[in-house]
């Protein structure tokens, strides 16, 4: 068995509440870690806790050390010592927020504490505020900061959505984040709501005006990613509201796309299921009914998307204009790579999927 870590000094003077000895050590620098212009409290406080079978040890700094073991008096002490950093780059504004410590989190900002104002910095705000929401501090915290959030709050609404947060979401949408924000090509609120099936907040959103048909990057709605999902109530629910795409306007799409009239009569008719032999890298791949076929955009092309759900949801299918050819596409390794005329690739689709998950192709 390991033998636990000795508790140093500045630890054994927290845990007995004694500010005076934290307060020698504050003075005389053996709270502090060096290294060359780098200079910070030193993490060198030990934590052990029991997880099942095991015991882990992690370490902290006086000030987080003091805060978990309530000493707020030796936690103001280092503020006002300037030993903690309570600017944008720093954590000890969010660790108070992730215990609660509303009062102490004002303490540091009456005392010139700082969050920062770019999109990153609002939105790590906005997760660590939406795990202990107070529905009295915490609108008049955002208030006092100011925070440019009308520009630049859409990724942690997305964020709020997707976790049915609805207050959050309430509190954003009021301060002017746009309901049909966008997050990196995963979507929509809506679309996160969806995808989740958060019903109600789908409801929610929808009344302050989210769009329906706005897709994500693999070209879903918020319908398809709840039925891809599982989230078979949610996506009845979105099915009987959002605006019903017509066959004249699919036509018309498809038409721009000179999409050939076996793969439009295939899209109607399926079978969409299409299930590859066992021990392939791929056993199956569903495609989008005509009606659901979706435009998106990728790398400044417009290409449409076939693929609603496969066994790996990473694959992705499209039709691509220029070459009139089935294309596959993986957008983390950046591989678009052209795989067949539909003719070709709807005799055999296992054999071309299959080659192009992998990489191979004629």
């Amino acid at each position: 068995m390991h033998k636990k870590p000795s508790m140093p000094p500045a630890g054994e003077a927290i845990l007995a509440g004694d500010i005076e000895a934290v307060r020698r050590m504050a003075e005389d620098g053996s709270l502090l870690f060096k290294k060359g212009k780098v200079v910070g409290l030193r993490e060198n406080i030990p934590t052990t806790v029991q997880l099942g079978k095991k015991e882990i040890t992690t370490y902290s700094d006086a000030f987080s050390f003091a805060l978990a073991h309530d000493q707020t008096e030796i936690a103001r002490m280092l503020i006002d010592y300037g030993l903690v950093d309570i600017g944008p780059r720093g954590d000890a504004l969010f660790i108070t927020i992730r215990r609660k410590a509303f009062v102490l989190l004002d303490y540091m900002l009456d005392r010139g504490g700082r969050f920062g104002r770019e999109e990153r910095d609002i939105t790590r705000l906005l997760l660590n505020l939406s795990d202990v929401w107070d529905d009295d501090y915490c609108p008049a915290l955002l208030d006092r900061l100011d925070l440019p959030l009308r520009e630049l709050g859409g990724i942690a609404l997305c964020h709020a959505a997707s976790d049915n947060n609805r207050a959050v979401v309430t509190y954003l949408l009021r301060a002017g984040v746009n309901v049909n924000s966008q997050n990196d090509g995963q979507g929509t609120p809506v679309l996160r709501a969806a995808a989740e099936g958060h019903t109600e907040m789908v409801r929610f959103l929808v009344k302050q005006g989210a769009d329906l048909t706005i897709t994500n990057e693999y070209g879903c709605r918020p319908y398809t990613v709840a039925r891809v999902n599982g989230h078979m109530k949610t996506a009845k629910f979105i099915k009987s509201i959002e605006p019903v795409v017509t066959e004249e306007e699919q036509n018309a799409l498809f038409e721009r796309y000179h999409v050939p009239a076996e793969m439009q009569d295939y899209l109607k008719t399926g079978p969409l299921l299409l299930e590859f032999p066992e021990g392939e890298q791929l056993g199956w791949v569903r495609l989008f009914s005509y009606t659901d076929v979706a435009e998106i955009s990728y790398q400044g092309q417009q290409l449409l998307s076939l693929v609603e759900d496969s066994e790996d949801f990473g694959v992705m299918l499209l039709w691509e204009l220029e070459s009139k050819k089935v294309w596959f596409l993986d957008m983390e390794h950046d591989v678009f790579h052209a795989v067949a005329a539909w003719e070709k690739f709807i005799r055999d689709p296992g054999y071309y999927i299959n080659r192009a998950v992998m990489w191979e192709f004629d």
